[in-house]
């Protein structure tokens, strides 16, 4: 019998599985971050324009801001002198939300605080400092624009009431001359021209949006600008709105209770004062004299009280 030779035995041999290190990560996600970082910078790019101006004074780069509707959508970067030396050119970044609104007709001008006997005008200039106003437009994009010299009319929004005023001229009114309704402000003038024949003015109003039920079909207007005296031998008779019509200029109306609302442009005449604008019913009286009448001072006195000269 034979003896069997036992098979050799085969040793293992332990092998470590490499691994790597945790701190080698760290460089690839600093970089996926700093990747990340750059395309979110440059997702969020505005647009770069340059918008000309007359004078840079009150503008700050860095620091004075461009707003619309009072939220800011941009800030100015840099400011430099055309090579002309005509302007002042402003480089400014609108933020990337906004770029739609940079069209050929979008306006921009500088907002500083004013004051006057009227009020006080950019009074959010007052408390945060001057800004660059805009007005988006109509028309091709754009990213070159020539700022207004003063802000633009005032925006037409849905609801409110457009009339035109005829006159033979412009006399104390301006535009944003306050238009009045029993002593309330409740429009203001939009704008004014010549007539067709240039024989008089037409005057633009626009009427807030709850006060347009207040413009009757058969509503009068007339000018209560200034001061109107009348002296004579029955007294002096003396005439003011107020200071603000007083220096700017305003507009009376009246609204007769059976007459229809007004309609988008229609039109009326501008009378000098509510004397001429005769509201009323008018009477004849026949009496032995005239001494002493004068029109439109003489009071016709009822039971103490005047109802009408």
């Amino acid at each position: 019998m034979s003896q069997e030779t036992p098979a050799s035995q085969t040793e293992a041999r332990i092998k470590t599985k490499r691994r790597i290190s945790p701190f080698w990560l760290l460089p690839v996600i600093a970089l996926l971050i700093a990747a990340w970082l750059i395309w979110t910078s440059f997702d969020d790019r505005g647009s770069t324009i340059t918008i000309d101006f007359q004078s840079a004074n009150g503008i700050v780069p860095g620091r004075t801001p461009i707003r619309y509707q009072g939220v800011e959508v941009g800030t100015v970067q840099d400011i430099s002198l055309s090579k002309d030396l005509s302007k002042i050119e402003v480089s400014a970044s609108i933020k990337r939300d906004m770029k739609d609104a940079l069209r050929k007709e979008t306006q921009f001008w500088l907002v500083t605080p004013k004051a006057s006997l009227a009020g006080v005008s950019g009074l959010d200039a007052l408390v945060g400092g001057n800004y660059i106003g805009m007005m988006p437009g109509k028309g091709e994009p754009e990213d070159h624009f020539v700022a207004l010299d003063t802000q633009p009319k005032y925006r037409i929004n849905n609801g409110e009431l457009m009339i035109h005023l005829q006159a033979p001229d412009l006399g104390s009114l301006n535009s944003g001359s306050l238009v009045y309704f029993r002593k309330i402000p409740v429009g203001r003038v939009y704008d004014y021209s010549l007539n067709a024949n240039n024989q008089g003015v037409t005057i633009d109003v626009l009427i807030e949006r709850r006060f347009t039920n207040l413009v009757k079909k058969g509503s009068r207007f007339w000018n209560v600008s200034g001061v109107k005296a009348d002296v004579g031998l029955s007294g002096a008779k003396v005439q003011l709105e107020n200071l603000s019509a007083l220096v700017n200029g305003a507009i009376a109306f009246d609204s007769p209770a059976d007459s229809h609302v007004a309609s988008q442009n229609d039109e009326y005449h501008l009378y000098e004062d509510l004397a001429h604008s005769q509201r009323g019913v008018v009477v004849t009286l026949d009496l032995p004299d005239g001494d002493g009448l004068k029109a439109g001072s003489t009071p016709l006195m009822y039971q103490g009280w005047r109802w009408a000269s």
